[in-house]
C-alpha cells in the first residue's frame, strides 16, 4: 500500500465518518428535542438521510479500496453500490428542489399569487417527499444492468469506463436521459426558487432598514434567519453539483485522464452531505436551546 493511497483512504475515511455522525446528530436533535414539528422537517430529515445513504454508498467502497481490499465488491456488489449512489444523487437533488419552492412559498408575502394556495401546497411537503423516493427508485432501476466488476478483473469489458473499483458500460446511453432531464428540471427549479426569494428578501431588507438604524438591536427574525440557511444550503448544493458534475463528465469523454477525476468527483459530492447537516445544527437555533436547556436541567437538581 502506497503512501498515495493510505492518504486518500484517511481522507475519504474521515469526510465519511464525520458526515455520518453530522447527519445522525442532526436526526437524533430533530426526533428528541422539545421544540415543536415545523413544517419543512419532513425535507430537513429526507436531507440527512438521503446524505447518509450518499456517503456510506460512496465513501465506504473508496475506504476500502484505498485501505482494504481493492476488488471487495465483484459484480454484484458493483451493482448494489451504484444503484444507492445514483438513487441517492437524484433524491438529493429532488429534495434540494422541493425545500427551496417549499421555502419560497413559505415566505412568500400575502399579497403574491402564491400565498393564494400556500395552505394546499405546504400539505403536499410529505406526499411529495414519498413521491420522490419512489420516483428515483424507478429512475434508476436500469443502473445495475450497465454495472460490472472491475475491468482490471475482466479485460472483456468495452464501451464503457472504470470507475476504480467496478466498470461502468455503455454510460452514454438511454441510461443517462430521464436522470439527466431530471436534474436538469430540478436545478431549474431551484434556481427558480432561489431567485424569488432572493427578491423577497432584498425587498424586506429595504422595508425595515430605517428600523434597523433607529434601533441598536439588528436581531434576524427566525423566518429570515431560516430562509438564509436554505439559501445557503442551496449554494453549497448547486457548486459541489456542477464540480462533480463537470468531473465526471470529463472522465467520460477523456477515457484516459486517470483516477485523480474519480477521487475528485467523489470528493466534491461528499462535501454537501458531510456540511450540511453542522450547518443546519449552527443555523437552528431551536436546536441550541433545546440542547442548552437538556445540559442544564441536570444541574437545577444536583
Amino acid at each position: 500500500m502506497s503512501l498515495y493511497d493510505t492518504v486518500l483512504g484517511i481522507i475519504f475515511l474521515s469526510q465519511t465518518g464525520v458526515g455520518v455522525l453530522g447527519n445522525t446528530l442532526f436526526l437524533c436533535f430533530t426526533f428528541f428535542s422539545s421544540h415543536s414539528s415545523r413544517l419543512l422537517d419532513p425535507i430537513l430529515v429526507q436531507i440527512t438521510l438521503t446524505n447518509t445513504i450518499v456517503l456510506l454508498s460512496k465513501g465506504c467502497p473508496l475506504v476500502n479500496f484505498y485501505l482494504g481490499d481493492v476488488y471487495f465488491l465483484g459484480s454484484l456488489g458493483c451493482k448494489m453500490v451504484f444503484y444507492f449512489q445514483r438513487m441517492s444523487r437524484g433524491l438529493a437533488i429532488c429534495t434540494m428542489c422541493l425545500l427551496s419552492i417549499f421555502q419560497a412559498v413559505t415566505i412568500s408575502p400575502s399579497s403574491s399569487r402564491l400565498a393564494r394556495h400556500k395552505v394546499g401546497v405546504l400539505k403536499l411537503i410529505r406526499p411529495s417527499c414519498l413521491l420522490s423516493w419512489i420516483f428515483n427508485m424507478i429512475i434508476e432501476v436500469n443502473v445495475p444492468v450497465h454495472i460490472t466488476g472491475s475491468r482490471r478483473i475482466n479485460s472483456s469489458h468495452t464501451g464503457g469506463f472504470e470507475v476504480l473499483y467496478c466498470y461502468w458500460e455503455k454510460v452514454l446511453k438511454e441510461v443517462t436521459i430521464l436522470p439527466s432531464l431530471r436534474d436538469i428540471l430540478c436545478v431549474g427549479g431551484m434556481v427558480w426558487a432561489s431567485s424569488y426569494i432572493i427578491v423577497l428578501l432584498y425587498r424586506h431588507q429595504r422595508k425595515v432598514q430605517h428600523i434597523h438604524r433607529m434601533s441598536r438591536s439588528q436581531k434576524t427574525s427566525p423566518e429570515i434567519r431560516a430562509t438564509q440557511t436554505v439559501l445557503l444550503l442551496l449554494s453549497i448544493f448547486v457548486s459541489a453539483y456542477c464540480i462533480s458534475c463537470s468531473s465526471a463528465l470529463y472522465k467520460v469523454y477523456e477515457i484516459h485522464s486517470g483516477d485523480w477525476l474519480v477521487v475528485v468527483s467523489t470528493f466534491t459530492a461528499l462535501c454537501f452531505p458531510t456540511i450540511s447537516p453542522f450547518l443546519l445544527i449552527h443555523r437552528d437555533s431551536q436546536i441550541f436551546r433545546s440542547c442548552c436547556a437538556s445540559w442544564q436541567k441536570p444541574s437545577l437538581h444536583s
